[in-house]
């Protein structure tokens, strides 16, 4: 399935269309909509915990009924006391506390709270109308569901509205759960408000297509974002008139995304402070990864059809992990000095370079086909092929200070 080669082709691949494909496949197993739900449930899987869990979720950790602020494990548990009896203040007595609290640790207080929860606290006093005001929003589309969720509006009209009426600065933002298709307006209002009022952490999914959605070049103008994580979007093409301002980002993440490789590139090459690189479930494009980049310290490509993986520059790379589909590709390591784990290696499907040497079972390695730094290796070998289990001397050769080695059979 070349997402990029649909894209060429005309309008967007709808979700019809893409179980058009599985189907026209013949694959015994799944169903054409199973598999397509499978692909976006792994996607959403691999992503980081929510900053402030959903309201619904609340209630489901099982520490609640056993922890205690006032007394050990043991006490809670045996000893039955009613704590009310045991601490008379806690009763209350009339007076309001918390308000007595500075600004700064209400203000802490509300960015933990779930996203509706935190906008009601303005009901409480001026005071906390203006704390509300101040306090960096956070957005989360689980907190806009369900029976405290706004009825009748869309949960995308509702994120946006959200981020648009607060005065003060944007935190975080996360949408998983919603489909920006016929919503473009709204998608390009959300990105240009999130640009404008600095916002540090996005995530930001389409549900579940297009494939080929376009994301708006407002996104290039989000010179706050620390993390960004994208799913299942067309990345806007990056050239000399629409330059990425992401001199702050750390941490960015490409989930089923077409993306060019050119774009990649300027990505890399226009993130100063980058540091980790997810390439996750992309097919077709990019169509290879070449990492010139001078910050970047860990580099993944997990499950996606890359046609070849190249570190050219990387002087602080650390981390190189990869997970790869049934398909031959050349991994090259030319500029790595601080390469210390690498793996998963197929000695099936990767034909590992150093320094532009191909290394090959029983060759006389030499320094310039060398990785010094490497102290974990992680391969894929089947001892049955004779040549794959012959490559495990030769590697233990290119890396002559290894520590640890990972084998999966």
């Amino acid at each position: 399935m070349d997402a990029a080669g649909d894209d060429e082709g005309g309008g967007p691949m709808t979700y019809a269309e893409i179980e058009q494909y599985f189907n026209s496949l013949g694959l015994e197993g799944p169903t054409a909509q199973q598999r397509i739900d499978c692909i976006f449930s792994i996607i959403i899987s691999l992503l980081p915990p929510r900053l402030v869990p959903a309201p619904e979720a609340a209630g489901d950790d099982s520490d609640d009924d056993s922890f205690s602020l006032t007394s050990s494990d043991s006490e809670a548990s045996g000893s039955g006391a009613d704590p009310l009896a045991l601490h008379p203040a806690a009763i209350g007595d009339g007076t309001d506390h918390i308000s007595r609290l500075p600004d700064a640790l209400l203000s802490n207080i509300i960015s933990r709270l779930p996203t509706l929860e935190a906008a009601r606290t303005v009901v409480l006093s001026t005071r906390w109308r203006g704390v509300w005001a101040a306090t960096p929003l956070l957005v989360d589309d689980a907190h806009l569901v369900g029976a405290d969720g706004p009825s009748g509006i869309p949960i995308v009209r509702a994120v946006s509205r959200c981020v648009a009426a607060h005065p003060g600065p944007v935190r975080s933002v996360r949408v998983t759960r919603v489909s920006f298709y016929c919503q473009e307006y709204v998608l390009q209002r959300l990105l240009a408000d999130l640009a404008d009022k600095g916002v540090q952490d996005l995530i930001l999914f389409n549900r579940p297509w297009p494939l080929n959605m376009p994301l708006p070049e407002d996104i290039l103008r989000c010179a706050s974002l620390e993390r960004l994580y994208l799913g299942v979007w067309q990345f806007p093409e990056i050239n000399s008139a629409h330059l990425p301002l992401f001199n702050k980002l750390r941490d960015i993440g490409l989930f089923h995304c077409i993306v060019r490789d050119e774009s990649v590139n300027a990505l890399l090459a226009h993130c100063p402070k980058l540091e980790v690189l997810s390439i996750v479930l992309s097919y077709g494009s990019p169509s290879r990864l070449h990492i010139v980049s001078r910050s970047l310290r860990v580099a993944v490509d997990w499950n996606s059809t890359l046609d070849e993986v190249v570190v050219q520059d990387a002087p602080c790379l650390e981390r190189l992990i990869l997970q790869t589909l049934e398909r031959r590709r050349p991994i090259k390591i030319v500029g790595a000095p601080r390469l210390e784990v690498l793996g998963f290696l197929d000695l099936n499907l990767h034909e590992l370079q150093i320094g532009g040497t191909v290394i090959r079972a029983g060759m006389n390695v030499r320094a310039r086909t060398t990785v010094p730094s490497l102290k974990i290796l992680a391969v894929t070998v089947h001892f049955t092929r004779n040549q794959e289990a012959k490559m495990l001397p030769t590697l233990f050769k290119c890396f002559p200070h290894l520590e640890a080695l990972h084998v999966l059979d």
